[in-house]
């Protein structure tokens, strides 16, 4: 086990009513809630993690959201889990917990120190009245926060576009994704948006427009513009060559880590979802050099357009 898990462990109580498992990378926050025995409902958006949590007995939120799955819950409960990385998904998180009608409840969230910051508090301090740090284990600490104020969750609305949690860009257009939007023929024929996160690729396209993506944030972001949008492992739910056009605006970091081979399980996704004679328009920062890896999976690979950071790739 990790020590930031240990940490959150050590310093969450698992004794109250239900036990809620949010951002969980490894898994092991949530074996150690079902071996209390106690009811576990899993938050995490994640599409792996929320399946495995399925499969070993957890109750899932998956796409719905967070304040619409927890509403009218009763009891004590304690929620454990690593720090998300953004606010938005911070926000989203303590809001819906606070929110939920719960006669009292604990929420414990673990992080490098370093990733503590005034606003974190700041956000916890609108759902909770008191937010406090716990002692620290080497490099790392837990944010306690109990006594839930009378909030709700409102998604954030702008340009456009809908911010459900951390999604990716939140309601601002991803300038790649925009490039990306540029490129894309006026026929289309049956396309997806490969990962779609916000939706801003897709949004106002008509026709036969679907969109997929892996994190519930996004998903439910997407859905909140009007988008067919599913919720899988690389549109892992649609038969071979079932689209004619792809858009794949890839992610390429890990957290704060640049990670190139990201991109790789959906590109594969792209080559078995084209239908013969399609064509594929992804977009990627231009020096992290995807081209041979689009290569090695299509036949013709051109460059469609390009910026001073991006660059989109077209490949049939």
């Amino acid at each position: 086990m990790r020590a930031l898990d240990s940490l959150i462990l050590s310093v969450a109580s698992l004794d109250a009513d239900v036990i809620l498992v949010c951002d969980d990378p490894t898994g092991d926050l949530l074996s150690a809630a079902l071996a209390t025995g106690k009811p576990v409902l899993f938050l995490d958006g994640d599409y792996h993690r929320s399946m495995a949590a399925r499969d070993a007995g957890a109750r899932i939120a998956g796409d719905t959201r967070l304040d619409e799955f927890l509403a009218g819950s009763s009891g004590s409960a304690v929620a454990v889990g690593e720090m998300p990385k953004s606010l938005g998904r911070l926000d989203y998180l303590a809001r819906s917990i606070a929110g939920a009608g719960y006669s009292s409840a604990t929420l414990v969230l673990g992080a490098n120190n370093k990733h503590l910051t005034r606003s974190t508090n700041a956000v916890l301090g609108e759902s909770f009245t008191d937010v406090a740090a716990s002692l620290g284990r080497g490099k790392f600490r837990c944010l306690v926060a109990t006594e839930p104020r009378a909030v709700n969750y409102t998604p954030v609305e702008s340009n456009g576009l809908v911010a459900v949690g951390g999604v990716f860009s939140g309601a601002k257009p991803d300038f790649g994704g925009e490039l990306l939007r540029a490129t894309l023929p006026a026929a289309l024929g049956r396309f997806l948006d490969l990962g779609c996160g916000n939706g801003s690729v897709s949004r106002a396209l008509t026709g036969d427009i679907t969109a997929t993506d892996s994190d519930a944030d996004a998903v439910l972001s997407a859905r909140a513009l009007g988008l067919n949008c599913t919720w899988d492992d690389a549109g892992s739910q649609f038969p071979d060559a079932s689209f004619d056009t792809i858009a794949l605006n890839p992610p390429f970091h890990d957290g704060t880590t640049v990670d190139s081979t990201l991109v790789q399980h959906l590109l594969d996704a792209a080559a078995r979802l084209l239908a013969p004679g399609g064509t594929l328009y992804l977009v990627h920062n231009s020096h992290l050099r995807y081209r041979g890896d689009v290569e090695k999976r299509f036949a013709r690979v051109s460059q469609a357009a390009r910026n001073d950071k991006f660059t989109v790739l077209r490949a049939s």
